[in-house]
């Protein structure tokens, strides 16, 4: 159960801690007082997703922690295969302005996936929004299989382990190319591709050569005006150049050996080396430059061949080189992968029959949980009230075999004799839907893992002797679970066991959210402030004293 919960700087609450108890834990206060922000809070800390406004004005952090003791076997095993022992389990969670959090399990960080499947196991919840996801058809069947507890969840992981086996074959018996007619339209697709490829001829490198090529030549004239213009004014003064550097040099060698003589002398015969050179290169790079149409068509086509290959298999000569490989290695296998793939086939019937034997079964366990459940919602509807109403689960089978199975499910009801049986969403009023919740809750809190069952307003259009009703259900609840409730309703709080009083205070230009634990005359003032509003009467005090007697509860 859930024995203490910290807030800190989440909403009105600046810093709050609350010890709750064993059996009927009930929240009073005025509306806007800070009740469901307690509850935010928790589910906050639950693995809940942030909700950034719930962060206090002016605040750069808030943080939850709880504390939950006590933790039932059911729980503990689940617990467990998360990589979580012992009966007590201390959950806290930060999250800073900035959006940065922080979450911890005994002390150990974690996810915010591992932290609300850890929530989901401690913690069930009845809020307005659990009645909207009870009114898609989609979550009926997580519901159901739920009831169905661990023999359900065992037969659903088996289910998925055949399933997700059956599409790793298919996915083989793909890649071998599949019937008959893809395997050889496949097989002549690799085969046009692989001789393309093959005839281009491609070598590694060979792209950047022949556009460097084509770059050349379509600046050929260009280049040739320039070297031509170059060589001519080397070629006008080079004797004379040469051979005044060589006298030089001639010059120099007389007087060797005197500083920097030699040196000079070295750069001399360097700088006549180099002109020579130069002309020498400039007669080739003319000579290179003569343009050839037909050398430029043949590099252009093969230029736009190695473009169209190169886009179609990988975007580079060494992607569509491996490519190339790829496919030899495909097509062989293709070549010969009848044998395999009547191997591959014979093995999807054995799983094929294993996994419709498995969805066979479940669909039978959801069929019998379902059959349970109908009686059981059935009778707990006509309790709270609603003793015309009908309840059925609807099975319809589909077309294929999913990793869930092969069942599509929908609660259908109608909530007076006579009345069509419909959807949930084409039925049933806000009060129904409230009280729809608290028949599967009731069934659920024998069934699930969840020791503190959680519900906000549970009494939302409902008043009277309906009201008692569903205050002895709640209270019925206490012998699998602890509850905390919020109620404006006399008749439910009056079942309670552990009362706080939620209000909210001004203090320093700011308002903040308290919580008081009350006693036994502050309880039955509480309670007599509901029959009868602000001003108690003594009739108001004799009849909630005498509410909370008629409940066996300490008064």
């Amino acid at each position: 159960m859930l024995q203490t919960l910290s807030i800190k700087n989440v909403a009105l609450i600046s810093n709050l801690t609350i010890d709750f108890g064993s059996g009927f834990n009930v929240l009073l206060g005025e509306t806007g007082a800070g009740k469901s922000i307690i509850f935010d809070a928790l589910n906050f800390v639950l693995g809940a997703k942030v909700d950034k406004t719930l962060l206090r004005s002016g605040e750069d952090t808030m943080r939850v922690d709880a504390v939950f003791i006590d933790v039932k076997k059911q729980a503990q095993e689940l617990l467990e295969e998360l990589g979580f022992d012992g009966d007590e389990i201390a959950l806290s969670r930060v999250y800073n302005i900035d959006g940065k959090s922080t979450i911890r399990i005994n002390g150990m960080p974690t996810t915010q996936a591992v932290l609300k499947e850890v929530g989901d196991i401690l913690v069930n919840s009845y809020s307005q929004h659990e009645s909207v996801d009870l009114l898609k058809v989609k979550n009926h069947i997580i519901m159901l299989d739920k009831l169905g507890g661990t023999e359900a969840r065992q037969l659903k992981d088996l289910v998925k382990t055949e399933y997700q086996s059956l599409i790793e074959i298919d996915r083989k018996i793909e890649k071998l190319g599949g019937d008959n007619y893809e395997r050889e339209r496949t097989k002549s697709l690799l085969s046009y591709q692989i001789t393309e490829i093959e005839d281009a001829n491609l070598q590694l490198g060979e792209d950047e050569e022949v556009e460097e090529r084509l770059k050349f030549l379509n600046n050929a004239e260009k280049i040739f005006q320039a070297v031509n213009g170059c060589e001519e004014l080397l070629s006008e003064n080079s004797d004379a150049c040469v051979n005044s550097l060589q006298q030089a040099s001639m010059l120099l060698s007389s007087i060797s050996g005197f500083d920097n003589v030699d040196d000079c002398k070295q750069r001399l015969d360097s700088v006549r080396y180099e002109v020579e050179d130069i002309c020498e290169t400039l007669s080739d790079i003319k000579a290179s430059t003569e343009f050839d149409e037909n050398e430029y068509e043949t590099l252009d086509r093969r230029h736009d061949l190695i473009k169209s290959l190169t886009k179609k298999y990988g975007g580079s000569i060494e992607k569509t080189l491996d490519y190339l490989e790829q496919a030899k290695t495909q097509l062989d296998e293709l070549e010969n992968s009848e044998a395999l793939i009547a191997t591959l086939e014979n093995e999807r019937k054995v799983v094929y029959k294993k996994l419709q034997a498995s969805a066979d079964k479940l669909t039978d366990l959801r069929k019998h949980v379902a059959d349970d459940v109908t009686k059981r919602i059935t009778a707990e509807l006509h309790e709270l009230g609603m003793k015309s109403s009908t309840f059925v689960v609807k099975f319809e089978k589909t077309k294929d075999i999913t990793a869930n199975g092969q069942d599509d499910i929908e609660f259908i009801f109608s909530a007076n004799k006579g009345q069509e049986l419909k959807s949930l969403s084409k039925t049933a009023s806000g009060g129904e839907l409230s009280r729809f919740m608290l028949a599967f809750k009731n069934i659920f809190a024998e069934t699930g893992s969840a020791q503190t069952l959680i519900f906000d307003e549970i009494d939302t259009g409902i008043s009277g002797e309906t009201g008692n009703i569903v205050g002895q259900k709640l209270n019925n609840l206490t012998r699998y679970a602890q509850i905390l409730c919020i109620t404006h309703l006399p008749q439910v709080a009056c079942f309670g066991d552990n009362f706080y009083y939620v209000s909210k205070i001004e203090l320093d230009n700011s308002t903040i959210t308290k919580i008081e634990k009350l006693d036994d005359d502050k309880i039955v003032y509480n309670i007599a402030r509901m029959i009868g509003g602000d001003k108690v009467s003594d009739i108001a005090l004799s009849h909630a004293k005498e509410m909370r007697q008629l409940t066996g509860k300490n008064v």
